[in-house]
């Protein structure tokens, strides 16, 4: 995802500055009761939110600072500074540059790993959560910019929203009362680091309507760049060996001088999230839990019969034939279960990205493909989790059916989102109604055919499953790839 470098000079701050987007709304903190700020690394809550937390110390305001990793891989190529002693400077640091941003405010520190952080989502999510009030009311949730095109700032950003939802969940009737009396329960702002680095003004990237300018005052702007000044091992060089060059260098530190601070928005997204009572609770009932999956693997290998049953050897021969390309560069497969289809993926793939929600079937999965190049097997609880990168494959097989409407639209969204500009995404599901199940086959696939952009090239339907095909519209045939049709 990365695709810049920090070493370049990127866009200078006089350009940012000539270019300064004049529909930006001014951005009062009249309505703030509490802050908490996210931070994928250490500096992340300095640079692009220190003086909206210096102001809302001044005023008054409770401020938490949620710091996901130690920042221990900012220096890759040290040979002074071992990942666990860069760990403790930049902890140590952090603590220092928040005590001078805003004496008293709380930090903790999640000691996740740095540079994997989309990998543990969903224990960020819940330790923002944690800091959220019940009903929300004035809180406002900030963090990094999802647009970013740091891995590790969209992980940020997405645990924030995520965090939101487990919030709504928890206590429904609260952030409802909120937002029926408010208007909004909490609101949710997302800034901008590295974007001024690789971006420049204007870009398609930046939503106007959404963006949000906080002028600091002088005394905010002062504890601001103390606090930069404390981030020693980001802004000056670690020794004067190659590999110890400062990450903060001054062409890229200006953009953080400036007298106001940039927001994004994205309180409506986060709304969205908090229906009424009666529908959040549904919604948190509805799909079905990890818990479920284990108690259906216990003491079972293989409890669908993929390796013995003639309708699964079938019904994946359908599934490959399907497929309108020989070859594919990366896929992502949901729900793999103990990996028989990744297998005959992995000979058409040049990588696969294979995902389940339980442990057991993925230790038997892992087995199955030991030392196989480019197939990866991650436990995670999708669409929360949320694997990184672009798919020019995505499969979705029996899977759909355990989410709720509200979670297997935010699942397909995920889908559409990842999916290459000239992707396949191809869904199977059975038909025959499953009690504990909250969505039949029937209900995905029609959910399937709503998605934007999207157009199904394949329909085959039979009594026991539905297997489908959709591709980026307007799509071509198998037939026209090859110049066999017009």
């Amino acid at each position: 995802m990365v695709s810049f470098s920090h070493q370049g000079d990127g866009t200078a701050e006089t350009v940012w500055q000539a270019g300064r987007d004049a529909r930006a709304e001014a951005l009062p903190i009249d309505d703030l009761r509490r802050l908490v700020v996210v931070a994928a690394h250490p500096d992340d809550e300095t640079l692009g939110a220190g003086g909206l937390i210096a102001r809302a110390a001044r005023a008054g305001v409770p401020v938490t600072v949620v710091v996901l990793s130690n920042g221990d891989a900012s220096h890759p190529g040290s040979t002074t500074h071992s990942p666990e002693r860069l760990a403790e400077l930049r902890r140590a640091e952090v603590a220092a540059a928040v005590a001078a941003l805003a004496p008293g405010a709380g930090v903790r520190l999640l000691d996740l790993p740095d540079g994997a952080l989309a990998e543990h989502a969903e224990e960020a999510a819940r330790a923002v959560a944690a800091e959220l009030a019940p009903g929300g009311a004035g809180t406002w949730i900030v963090a990094p910019w999802r647009a970013d095109r740091h891995p590790d700032h969209v992980a940020a950003g997405e645990a924030a929203h995520t965090a939101v939802r487990l919030a709504v969940q928890r206590n429904a009737a609260q952030w409802h009362a909120a937002q029926r009396s408010a208007g909004v329960a909490a609101r949710v702002f997302e800034y901008p680091i590295w974007a001024w680095h690789w971006s420049e003004p204007g870009g398609p990237e930046w939503p106007a309507e959404a963006l949000r300018t906080l002028d600091l005052e002088p005394e905010d702007r002062e504890r601001k760049s103390l606090a930069m000044r404390l981030h020693r091992s980001q802004v000056e060089p670690l020794s004067e060996l190659p590999g110890d060059e400062a990450i903060i260098r001054p062409p890229f530190k200006a953009h953080f001088d400036r007298g106001y601070e940039t927001f994004i928005e994205t309180t409506a997204a986060a709304a969205a999230a908090a229906p009424a009572p009666e529908a959040a609770a549904q919604a948190a009932q509805e799909s079905l839990a990890e818990s479920f999956f284990d108690e259906f693997y216990a003491g079972e290998t293989d409890p669908w019969g993929f390796e013995t049953r003639w309708y699964e050897q079938r019904k994946r021969a359908i599934t490959l034939a399907a497929l309108p390309r020989r070859r594919f560069d990366a896929a992502l497969e949901l729900g793999c279960s103990i990996g028989v289809l990744t297998a005959e993926l992995a000979g058409r793939c040049a990588t696969v990205v294979a995902v389940d929600i339980a442990e057991q079937p993925l230790r038997a999965a892992r087995a199955r493909l030991a030392g196989r190049a480019g197939v990866t097997f991650t436990r995670r609880t999708i669409p929360a989790e949320w694997p990184e990168g672009t798919f020019d494959l995505i499969v979705l097989s029996e899977l759909g059916y355990y989410f709720s409407p509200v979670e297997l639209r935010h699942l397909l969204e995920r889908c559409r989102a990842s999916l290459a500009a000239d992707g396949v995404l191809v869904a199977c599901h059975w038909r025959h109604p499953v009690r504990e199940y909250p969505l039949t086959g029937d209900q995905v696939h029609e959910e399937l055919g709503r998605l934007d952009g999207l157009e199904r090239t394949v329909a085959h339907r039979e009594r026991d499953f539905l297997l489908e095909v959709f591709e980026p519209a307007p799509a071509r045939s198998v037939a026209q790839g090859e110049g066999l049709a017009p």
